[in-house]
């Protein structure tokens, strides 16, 4: 972090406020001159703060002239969306005598009509009509959270991050999603109210270090011998969790010790 620093790629606002703002302008500058889809604007944060991120973005774009002057309404956020806009499925659909399409998938508005939008796949160029309840599985898709960037490779990343969500494995996403450069905003707030700027960095690599990955249910070995599934002399592998399929063989214990079970 100290040579995101060196190179002017670290920047500190007082506030959260003030950091979000500064992210988005940043990937509103970057966006100038690239295609919109090779600049990452990533944030670790909650969801309503993404929201808002979108939102700020969508603006910056409609000022630019490059969205249509129709706008749809989205259930459950305050913006809407209009044409030309990038947006995400945040819900799988299942579109009637069609394929479904994924959770996680994007495309962008290409048209907005009095039955709801079409929205145009990427990659496949396939064509989706959505409307009423429909709408409530879109969101814009100029902001994602950090885990729905991952696998992704682009020319710029822009990301906020530092707060309380801000882990070794969100930081190791962030860092790797760019060929050619990360720019890092970060609130002095999030980072404590005492010290130098220093200080504050070296608490934010801490923050860097920390883990809060979560074991994988595939990363539990699995138990051969049934009297060990049940509890009995597991020995070394007592710290394993019990699943599902091991309690119900327990409650029929229960009601039958004598089966041998």
């Amino acid at each position: 972090m100290a040579h995101y620093a060196s190179r002017g790629q670290l920047h500190l606002s007082d506030t959260c406020d003030q950091a979000a703002e500064q992210a988005v302008q940043t990937w509103a500058t970057l966006t100038e001159g690239r295609d919109i889809r090779e600049v990452a604007l990533i944030a670790d944060a909650s969801n309503q703060e993404i929201d808002r991120l979108n939102a700020r973005a969508q603006h910056l774009r409609a000022q630019r002239g490059e969205l249509g002057h129709h706008e749809t309404p989205l259930p459950g956020v305050h913006y809407g969306l209009r044409e030309g806009d990038l947006i995400a499925f945040t819900a799988q659909h299942r579109p009637r005598g069609q394929p479904r399409v994924e959770n996680g998938t994007r495309g962008q508005v290409s048209a907005i009509h009095e039955r709801g939008v079409t929205v145009t796949i990427d990659g496949s160029q396939r064509k989706i009509q959505l409307a009423g309840e429909d709408l409530e599985s879109l969101r814009l898709a100029y902001a994602q959270h950090v885990y729905r960037q991952q696998g992704a490779t682009v020319e710029r990343s822009v990301v906020l991050t530092g707060g309380w969500q801000t882990s070794k494995e969100t930081a190791y996403v962030e860092a790797t999603r760019a060929r050619h450069g990360t720019d890092w905003f970060i609130a002095r707030d999030d980072l404590g109210a005492k010290g130098q700027d220093p200080v504050r960095i070296m608490r934010l690599a801490q923050d860097m270090r920390s883990s809060r990955a979560q074991m994988p249910s595939l990363g539990y070995r699995e138990l051969a011998d049934p009297a060990r599934d049940l509890g009995f002399d597991l020995g070394p592998l007592r710290p394993l969790r019990l699943t599902r399929s091991l309690l119900r063989p327990m409650r029929n214990v229960d009601r039958a010790p004598d089966r041998g079970r």
